[in-house]
């Protein structure tokens, strides 16, 4: 299907996977859940491969170059949407249910806070399950409206931009002073 210019439907994927329509329908209630699905996966794989948070902070390899492996996490990112382009411009067509969206931001935000109790970087009297939703609804929302082309931005303007928008404290880690992890 990344290979399509246009959008994408479900008997299209069906037609694509070899499979019936009860079939997928056993499996997503929608598009838009297949595609959420699809993300949460591709969160899990830029942990397992590049060894960082979904937030591109790299829990690993020490405080050094923390905002470069952000980076990578994000171009990784960017590069999965990119690729699977016909499916998330589809969804992104439909008229976007709360429960997914919530869903998408729910794994973003697992993620990140997984990256960050590792780190232990949150500074005193900063929420961790508040901050890590602000942070995945936001890049979320943003990669969402490029996708849509609200903006004009090449795919590593973007990814600079969610670099940038990382708070301090979290892209670079000894920026203010940290205390432990209280969520």
């Amino acid at each position: 299907m990344s290979e399509r210019t246009g959008s994408v439907s479900v008997g299209d994927i069906v037609q694509a996977a070899g499979i019936s329509r009860s079939s997928f329908y056993a499996h997503f209630s929608s598009l838009d859940e297949l595609a959420s699905e699809l993300l949460g996966d591709q969160f899990s794989s830029i942990d397992q491969i590049a060894g960082m948070g979904s937030a591109g902070v790299d829990v690993h390899h020490g405080d050094h170059g923390a905002r470069s492996t952000a980076r990578s996490g994000y171009a990784r990112l960017i590069e999965h949407m990119i690729e699977h382009f016909p499916l998330y411009s589809s969804v992104l067509e439909l008229p976007l249910t709360r429960s997914v969206y919530d869903r998408i931001v729910a794994a973003y935000t697992t993620q990140i806070l997984e990256s960050m109790l590792v780190k232990g970087a949150v500074p005193t009297g900063v929420n961790a399950e508040l901050a890590t939703t602000y942070i995945a609804g936001g890049a979320m929302t943003l990669i969402s409206a490029w996708m849509r082309g609200r903006f004009e931005a090449t795919d590593d303007e973007v990814v600079d931009q969610l670099v940038r928008l990382l708070p301090n404290w979290l892209a670079d880690p000894n920026a203010e002073p940290h205390t432990e992890l209280h969520p």
